[in-house]
């Protein structure tokens, strides 16, 4: 497993034990982010395009993907680790937000795992509505 990818999982990982609370002011939205945690969710999700293409065209998908490292380089470690400070409250919302984008995108990843879609724009799902 190459660094880059090793990197997005433990940040994941960080992610998902920050645990499931969202901040008191309601789920987070697109527009609610610092400008390093939309980069940290526009390279988590490129990350998961790419790894779609990967299942269907594992050829091209490795290239997406080796192509990816090499544009993020050495520096998304830095720059991703400044999108999370000790707000534990906020790094939860934004794995929510996340979690709602993943579920977003599910249908496209499964269905049109293309290389055109790594540039187009994150979904801004709406918050989930407990019946």
């Amino acid at each position: 497993m190459n660094r880059f990818l090793f990197l997005i999982i433990v940040l994941g990982s960080a992610l998902l034990l920050a645990g499931g609370c969202v901040e008191d002011s309601g789920p987070m939205q697109l527009a609610d982010l610092s400008a390093d945690e939309q980069v940290y969710l526009t390279r988590f999700i490129q990350l998961e395009r790419a790894r779609a293409v990967t299942l269907v065209q594992r050829e091209l998908g490795e290239a997406l993907l080796d192509s990816l490292a090499v544009a993020w380089g050495d520096s998304s470690l830095v720059e991703l680790g400044t999108a999370f400070g000790s707000d534990t409250a906020r790094a939860a919302g934004l794995h929510d937000l996340l979690g709602r984008i993943l579920e977003a995108e599910e249908d496209s990843l499964l269905q049109v795992p293309l290389p055109r879609r790594l540039t187009e724009p994150l979904p801004d799902p709406l918050p989930k509505v407990d019946p």
